[in-house]
């Protein structure tokens, strides 16, 4: 999940530049400025720290300061370095030290610095800031367990969207840390989230979809039966207008698959946001196409898609017995948990976490 390299000094390049692993530099005055913030923050709680322990949390700070500079560099971003000064950021950053340099988990040192480049990137006004505020607190608090059931839930909630749909398998994959986590998951991790105001009662007669219908929905093109190369071809002599290209990468509406290409699979992997872009780039006229097509692949069952995810991990088994458990099944994620959870999920598959303005309707394509 991190980037396991350790944040060096490097050498000093002028009197008031510093190099971060040989390719980010910082103004080392403003480093400085920053830091010396940071142990004023944290002045009183120093004094109930042994001699031993503040070296240690110094240590600490060096390398939360590095991960958070190296960041701003890389994205252009050293202007809110002058946020620090303000009030309400040394606020948020007091939590946000004490959670960093009290960890033990890379991981989760990885998360705080997340969140606090975002805390930077916005204004102090506007429920973002609170949703925040809640995280920072939450996040040094969450152990492995806990961390990959608020990503489990998330699954429900957020939805991949590969450019072609091998790339799906692939996003399956990535995430298997938090699959392993599953078969380790109780009760107790349950109604800590709950109490951690992580979560929403669903009220009403009706439960929660199985996670099995919830991807059969949102990945509806993917989870198919393989189509066989002999009614394709048959199919495409009569509308050879299929073998147009049907997206940006340049690719039609289809790839074939397994070494000998006997079988093949849509390159979407959702029916209405692949009708989005047909319609987008004018190529609407071929949606009655895919229509007729999709007809030769049925969808797979409830139990072919679980069959599918315990061949890519067996603890997937784990994962929709305990999505579909009386437990969760009336139990959503609220903003906090999906804010959460997708900053998790993107930390092992090197994708982008959903904006504030996507999590409140992350399941929408």
């Amino acid at each position: 999940m991190r980037d396991k390299r350790t944040l060096k000094f490097g050498d000093i390049v002028n009197s008031n530049a510093i190099i971060i692993n040989g390719d980010v530099s910082i103004d080392g005055e403003v480093f400085n400025n920053v830091k010396n913030i940071f142990f004023e923050i944290l002045r009183d709680d120093f004094l109930r720290y042994s001699g031993e322990a503040i070296i240690q949390a110094k240590i600490e700070i060096n390398n939360l300061m590095l991960n958070v500079f190296e960041r701003l560099v890389k994205e252009q971003l050293t202007q809110l370095t002058e946020k620090f000064k303000s009030p309400s950021i040394q606020v948020f950053l007091h939590d946000t030290l004490v959670g960093y340099i009290t960890n033990e988990n890379d991981d989760v040192k990885d998360l705080i610095v997340d969140i606090l480049i975002d805390r930077l990137k916005i204004d102090n006004v506007g429920t973002e800031k609170a949703i925040l505020n809640d995280a920072i607190k939450l996040i040094p608090n969450l152990n492995s367990s806990t961390s990959s059931l608020i990503a489990l839930l998330n699954l429900r909630n957020q939805v991949a969207i590969p450019a072609i749909s091998f790339m799906l398998e692939s996003f399956f994959m990535q995430i298997s840390p938090i699959i392993n986590n599953s078969c380790n998951i109780n009760n107790i991790d349950i109604e800590y989230i709950k109490q951690a105001n992580c979560t929403q009662q669903i009220t009403g007669i009706y439960h929660i979809d199985s996670y099995e219908n919830h991807l059969l929905k949102q990945y509806d093109l993917y989870f198919r039966q393989k189509g066989s190369i002999e009614i394709f071809n048959n199919f495409r002599n009569d509308h050879p207008e299929i073998m147009h290209q049907v997206n940006d990468m340049g690719t039609c509406m289809f790839c074939l698959i397994d070494k000998e290409k006997k079988w093949w699979r849509f390159c979407d992997v959702n029916t209405n946001l692949f009708y989005k872009r047909l319609i987008k780039r004018r190529q609407e006229y071929l949606i009655p196409l895919i229509e007729k097509l999709k007809a030769t692949v049925p969808p797979l069952s409830n139990s072919e898609v679980r069959e599918y995810l315990c061949n890519i991990n067996m603890n997937w088994k784990y994962v929709f017995d305990l999505l579909n458990s009386s437990e969760l099944n009336t139990v959503s994620l609220n903003v906090l948990g999906s804010y959460i959870g997708s900053k998790i999920i993107s930390k092992y598959t090197n994708g982008k976490a959903l904006s504030f303005t996507s999590i409140s309707n992350p399941v929408a394509l």
